[in-house]
């Protein structure tokens, strides 16, 4: 399938698009409104030397990144759980903290990220400090960890008595070096010096031992895990992210949306483009005809007179032209308009294509061949006291009696008159083709509307009898089946199928035979506003009744589009 044609069918299929699209975006909004705000908190461990050991070796720190990896499932042991639960008094089972609280520690880290979810931000943080503090109490490490901070406080301490002595000595040093220098009593001056030796010996001896505590905790070797960072209260809750929820359901919906479409065209095997009467029945378009809205009366179908520079009028201008290179203006030339079922619009197409072909200067005859419902007296608004029926009887009245003149010029019709009882035996007489052959001599062309070839064999009888056959074809409603049925019977009946004219494009169809705006290109809006009201003869009268003004419709400046369900 083309890129165009992905088009054609999102301009066709918008509204579903759009409705599954809003439905899912909808709901999921509304849906996010509703549930309750969830918040995450998260405290992080660090698992490693003690704190005062310095410049740790690579072995140290891939030690301590295993022991991460594996106090991290420290989170989620019972042990825990039940303490977590009991320190934050926690309403419900232990069991159901398993699905509040993780643990997980990145790989190559030293670190330890414990999460806790909950309705608000103060339990979050409680419930993921509470958890950080079980996992450092229940470790295996916690038993060594406390004897090592116990030995750490202890030289510490150690450490800070020396200190404290050094200094007192160290002042003393000083003021027995003042003594010196001012004492001349050489006794007393011996006796100084002692004591200054001495003190400074002790001073010496305390430096070395406060060297070697701090060598002691500079060595020490023991892991530790311990709380650097304290959950903070979270900002904004996590879940649920309404923005995220919406965008997504709105994917979804256009997923969906593309996944029913595709289904449904593919179930689809209706007749619907240019394209598909190509591919699926072997024939060529001869024109496309747009749909006709607003239909209010039969007479509103003949839009190529009532609206003479429309773009409907326009293509039907143009299937009468395909028509004529397929030699159908011939003198003589008879051409039969069916269609696969009722309701396709071939009085609708055969009406209009008359009227195109009589305002080229043609005398054409349009023949209500459709016995079983005919329809073209009532478009043409006539009397149908009298028609083909009427040639059939003992006494029949001759062909110009029952030929009804129309307001445009070249252009009669033969109404159907009464149906009679058995319309295939009268279409199949040989008086059928007397009749026809007398509308051929008399007429450029003759157009006869027939019944729908698939449901009487009506149309088959007529086809043999004329120089060719028009399949009118509903777009978007006419199935392949159906058309190629009405194919091939025309080619076993050796009838020659000149091609085929898309009805209601732009409805069902739309999209799929013409892409432009359905607007008269050679008149400008203004220039039809200035434009006169032109009425035109009543239907039902003779050529010479024509401009009396009598059931004169004016021309308006807007389309009315009917169109009739024939």
């Amino acid at each position: 399938m083309e890129l165009r044609q992905y088009f054609a069918l999102a301009r066709k299929w918008g509204w579903l698009i759009l409705l599954l699209v809003g439905l899912a975006a909808a709901g999921s909004y509304l849906y996010s409104r509703a549930i309750s705000p969830t918040y995450r908190a998260t405290a992080i461990l660090l698992v490693g030397q003690e704190q005062s050991s310095a410049n740790p070796t690579a072995s140290d720190l891939n030690v301590s990144s295993n022991l991460a990896q594996a106090y991290a499932l420290l989170a989620s042991q019972p042990s825990v759980l039940q303490a977590v639960a009991q320190d934050i008094h926690w309403p419900d089972s232990w069991e159901s903290l398993y699905f509040v609280i993780s643990a997980n520690a990145p790989a190559g880290g030293q670190t330890i990220n414990v999460s806790a979810l909950a309705s608000t931000p103060e339990r979050a943080q409680e419930m993921a400090n509470a958890a950080a503090n079980q996992i450092i109490a229940q470790s295996p490490i916690s038993r060594q960890q406390q004897a090592a901070d116990t030995r750490r406080e202890f030289v510490t301490n150690q450490q800070e008595l020396l200190q404290a002595q050094i200094i007192a000595a160290q002042n003393q040093v000083s003021d027995l070096t003042q003594q010196i220098a001012l004492e001349t009593d050489p006794v007393k001056l011996d006796a100084l010096n002692a004591r200054l030796a001495a003190l400074q010996t002790k001073i010496e001896g305390a430096q070395r031992t406060y060297i070697q505590m701090g060598g002691l905790l500079t060595q020490s070797t023991e892991r530790y895990i311990t709380l650097i960072s304290p959950a903070p209260l979270p900002p904004a809750p996590i879940s649920p992210n309404l923005l995220q929820n919406v965008l997504l359901a709105a994917a979804a919906g256009l997923v969906l949306a593309a996944g029913v479409i595709l289904l449904l065209e593919y179930l689809d095997d209706t007749i619907k483009s240019a394209e598909d009467v190509r591919r699926e029945m072997g024939a060529a378009t001869l024109g496309g005809i747009a749909r006709i809205h607003s239909v209010h009366k039969p007479a509103d179908a003949l839009i190529t007179l009532k609206h003479p520079r429309s773009a409907i009028a326009e293509e039907y201008r143009t299937l009468r032209t395909n028509l004529r290179y397929a030699g159908i203006e011939n003198p003589g030339g008879a051409l039969l308009i069916t269609s696969a079922n009722p309701g396709e619009g071939k009085t609708t197409t055969a009406t209009n294509l008359a009227l195109a072909m009589a305002q080229a200067g043609k005398r054409v005859a349009l023949v209500d061949a459709d016995l079983r419902r005919p329809n073209l007296h009532r478009v043409f608004e006539l009397d149908n006291a009298n028609g083909l029926t009427s040639l059939f009887l003992d006494q029949p009245p001759t062909l110009d009696e029952v030929l009804r003149e129309t307001a445009i010029p070249g252009l009669v019709v033969l109404t159907s008159s009464e149906p009679p009882p058995n319309p295939a035996e009268l279409l199949d007489s040989r008086r059928m083709t007397e009749i026809l052959q007398a509308l051929r001599q008399k007429f450029d062309v003759v157009i006869l509307d027939s019944p729908p070839a698939l449901v009487v064999a009506d149309a088959s009888i007529l086809a043999s009898r004329c120089s060719g056959v028009l399949l009118v074809v509903d777009s978007g409603r006419t199935r392949t089946e159906a058309a190629r049925q009405v194919i091939e019977t025309m080619n076993r009946s050796q009838v020659k199928v000149l091609g085929v004219a898309l009805n209601r494009v732009g409805g069902r169809g739309r999209g799929y035979y013409y892409q432009y705006n359905y607007k008269p290109y050679y008149s400008s809006p203004k220039s039809n506003a200035k434009t006169p009201a032109r009425t035109f003869a009543p239907l039902n009268g003779n050529a010479s009744n024509a401009g009396n003004g009598h059931h004169a419709d004016a021309v308006k400046p807007e389309l009315a589009d009917p169109q009739l369900d024939d």
